[in-house]
């Protein structure tokens, strides 16, 4: 018998518990390989795929995050590999084994199962890769395919990489074992585990940060959201850890006093299990806890931007063609029929244009970040004429009467009040000048947003016509608009209608935004359920590992229990419950956590997006439902087998 043997055969009896780790580590380097087979790919070092830089650097990001991932979770995994083992190295030592033995064999064991998964995740990875590839060039809608070829750096960067990272790890954990005593090694499991102490003020303090962070989601819009992410992300961890390590104990405490229900049943034992092992899970909890917001916030968030994509192209882009003529009384950007006739040959239907003329004027507003007074530009248009296009678009009719007026700002998502109602403003057209009464401001599009239409001031009729009686047409500006059936599909449509325009910045045509916007979108949701999934399978990893780091001290207890007259049935009903608690408590704060920051983005957005969050919890909640079911059976089964 030598050291390699030994480390070997180690690895043989401790398959069970390697096995979802040693899948999460393949899986990690699997994608980390195919991401870097993209980003080294010959198109797109020389730029001969389409967007394929952009997605490159998304791909490098992406790669950050997986190794960031991956040192804290195998830094996690090498601490529980070696802990429950504490007492196997302390038995070793009596026996003779030096300390650098002892570092050898624990060096030999992580050496060998880091090489074996790295060697199968790069195998994997490439075998896949040519998928990956085929689903990139579907997705970019390129002509020829991307062609699946042998990236040597790749290879390079994976494989030294994760050796390297593996090794450094070891080494941090190889210091903590190699330095404890014999002694220390064999009582490490024999030391009696206090009840832990509970502090109403880090309890108070834990409620007092999760609150701020949820007040400040809720609340979170465009122009603040730059000041308010790091708050809210600071005070979600500290909280999180609090109600993990305090708030969490503080309950299990009160329940456990609680005799009527604590002597029902198996409830004793599950209970006093959970007491005494909070301070060990707490930390597990809120991690997997942070691990599940993240998931589904970061997915929820993709999904639901995809999903909500034609909303927006329709709130930002009101019509699907849409210009601007500086002089009202000529069409020098593009001919109204030229449009019309180019659509009907098309066969595009439309549904209704928008023909309105307004003066150009400019006023003060203050600036978003500073406040200070700034000049603007915006279109003076008459009621009538707002309300005719907003009664296509089903917006709220103005009501508007003498001086009055409403100050219309185009993107929906930005809750800034350039405006109060009540505010008197001055508003300067030519050689002009007229001070009206604001009665508000909307954050809403009715005609495309070009120019000096970009921002609107609407007045009543009358003090339109009274404005606009001396001003000639040349001196006015004409906004025109078409509404399109399926303009999904005008791609090529609404590019021969540019190519006609004699002036592409005062031309606006929605499908090729949303067109791009669309792909880019997919690709970014594309890549994100990589990631997401790497997360979820490395999260479950980490209960699993959690599970079955004390399955020999829960063998025993399991056994004792059995000898006092426990049924099979009773032993499955705690050990359900145990499990049950370690995958589901931190996966309702985690879904506590998305939800809230659901409601951010839907402000964010301006939508409602309850239904699109439900379809994602639930999908998650059933993975993670699988998971729990196939981590239950294979514990249940190892201990209750072991029963005699």
């Amino acid at each position: 018998m030598n050291i390699r043997l030994l480390a070997k055969r180690n690895i043989q009896g401790n398959a069970q518990r390697y096995l979802a780790y040693f899948f999460s580590i393949v899986l990690s380097v699997s994608i980390f390989f195919i991401y870097a087979s993209f980003i080294f790919h010959p198109d797109v070092v020389h730029a001969d795929i389409p967007g394929g830089k952009l997605i490159s650097r998304g791909l490098i990001a992406a790669e950050i995050v997986i190794i960031i991932f991956s040192v804290f979770f195998i830094a996690y995994s090498n601490a529980a590999f070696i802990q429950p083992r504490k007492k196997e190295f302390g038995l070793l030592t009596l026996l003779g084994m030096s300390k650098s033995q002892l570092r050898k064999l624990i060096y030999l064991e992580q050496t060998m199962v880091s090489l074996i998964s790295i060697l199968i995740g790069v195998g994997l990875g490439f075998l896949f890769s040519k998928l990956f590839l085929m689903a990139i060039s579907w997705l970019l809608a390129v002509e020829q395919p991307i062609s699946f070829v042998f990236v040597p750096e790749a290879f390079i960067y994976t494989i030294v990489g994760f050796i390297l990272l593996f090794q450094l790890l070891s080494l941090f954990s190889l210091f903590h074992i190699g330095n404890a005593e014999v002694v220390d090694l064999l009582k490490d499991k024999q030391k009696p585990k206090k009840t832990p102490f509970v502090s109403k003020w880090l309890v108070a303090l834990s409620a007092v940060c999760l609150s701020i962070s949820y007040y400040f989601a809720c609340t979170l819009s465009l122009n603040n959201s730059y000041i308010r992410v790091l708050p809210i992300v600071f005070f979600v961890l500290i909280g999180t850890y609090f109600l993990f390590s305090q708030s969490i104990v503080a309950l299990c405490s009160r329940l456990y006093r609680k005799k009527k229900s604590l002597y029902g049943g198996t409830n004793l034992i599950t209970q006093t299990n959970l007491i005494f092992n909070i301070k060990d899970y707490s930390r597990l909890f809120f991690l997997t806890s942070i691990i599940t917001a993240v998931i589904l916030t970061a997915a929820g968030t993709l999904f639901m931007f995809s999903a909500d994509l034609k909303k927006q192209g329709m709130d930002n882009i009101p019509q699907a063609i849409g210009w601007i003529e500086n002089d009202a009384s000529i069409y020098s950007v593009i001919e109204p029929s030229a449009v019309e006739n180019t659509l009907k040959e098309d066969g595009f239907k439309i549904l209704y244009e928008v023909n309105m003329t307004g003066v150009p004027i400019t006023h003060m507003l203050p600036h978003m970040r500073t406040g200070e007074p700034n000049e603007i530009r915006s279109l003076l248009i008459s009621e009538s004429d707002y309300n005719n296009a907003a009664a296509l678009r089903k917006i709220e009719p103005a009501k508007l009467s003498g001086k009055e007026a409403l100050y219309i700002f185009p993107y929906g998502g930005l809750d800034y009040q350039f405006v109060h109602k009540g505010e008197q403003k001055e508003l300067h057209f030519g050689n002009g000048t007229i001070q009206v009464t604001m009665v508000g401001q909307r954050n809403q599009s009715i005609v495309a947003p070009i120019k000096a239409a970009t921002t609107l001031m609407v007045v009543d009729d009358q003090l339109y016509h009274e404005i606009t009686a001396d001003v000639p047409l040349k001196e006015m500006a004409r906004v025109r608009g078409y509404e399109v059936k399926d303009w999904e599909e005008s791609m090529e449509t609404s590019s021969e209608i540019e190519q006609m325009s004699n002036n592409h910045n005062q031309l606006q045509t929605r499908a090729p935004i949303y067109q791009e916007m669309k792909q880019g979108s997919i690709l970014i949701l594309f890549i994100g359920l990589f990631v997401s999934l790497l997360f979820f399978i490395v999260q479950g990893s980490m209960m699993y590992l959690r599970v079955f780091t004390n399955l020999e001290d829960k063998k025993i207890q399991i056994h004792a229990l059995h000898r006092l007259g426990l049924t099979k049935k009773e032993i499955r009903q705690i050990l359900s419950a145990e499990i049950r608690i370690l995958f589901f408590a931190p996966f309702l704060v985690g879904v506590i956590h998305a939800i809230v920051a659901y409601v951010a983005l839907s402000n964010l957005l301006g939508s409602n997006l309850f239904a699109y969050s439900a379809m994602v919890i639930a999908t998650y909640f059933l993975f993670q439902l699988l998971y729990y079911q196939v981590t239950k059976k294979m514990y249940e089964r190892a201990v209750i087998n072991s029963i005699k």
